[in-house]
């Protein structure tokens, strides 16, 4: 294989991640509010990582309704929320209440931690005894 070969091999996956950032800034640019995040349920050790468009006064609200406390959130699109998702599922993370609802485990918020995804307090909360700290992946 000679170098003419191997650079045109590389231009492709070249391409589609210049076209993968561009898009990402230009989602961003467009969508100032739009979050990913972290939040946290002590009563049952259940964390939701999530995506908002607008994450807000109203939103943050919601949350805190129905037991959640927001631990992190940073700029991000659906589509890395998305691709997070499909991640854990190929790891072998199974959402437990629906789409974006997970049992908290140091092993997933290792993995989270690796993937970039936003963490705040995380590891603090899951030092604590009372939260099975098992990797569920088995």
């Amino acid at each position: 294989m000679n170098f003419v070969q191997i650079e045109e091999a590389l231009l492709a996956p070249c391409m589609d991640a210049v076209i993968a950032v561009t898009e990402r800034y230009q989602f961003l640019e467009i969508h100032r509010g739009a979050r990913v995040f972290t939040a946290y349920r002590e009563i049952d050790h259940v964390m939701y990582l999530g995506f908002d468009d607008d994450l807000t006064e109203r939103s943050l609200k919601k949350l805190n309704e129905r037991g959640f406390q927001l631990l992190e959130a940073r700029e991000g699109t659906r589509r890395e929320h998305r691709l997070l998702l499909l991640t854990l599922k190929e790891i072998g993370y199974a959402a437990s209440y629906g789409e974006g609802y997970y049992k908290a485990s140091r092993s997933l918020a290792r993995h989270l931690r690796n993937l970039g995804w936003p963490l705040g307090a995380l590891a603090k909360l899951l030092d604590n005894s009372r939260i099975n700290t098992e990797d569920p992946t088995g």
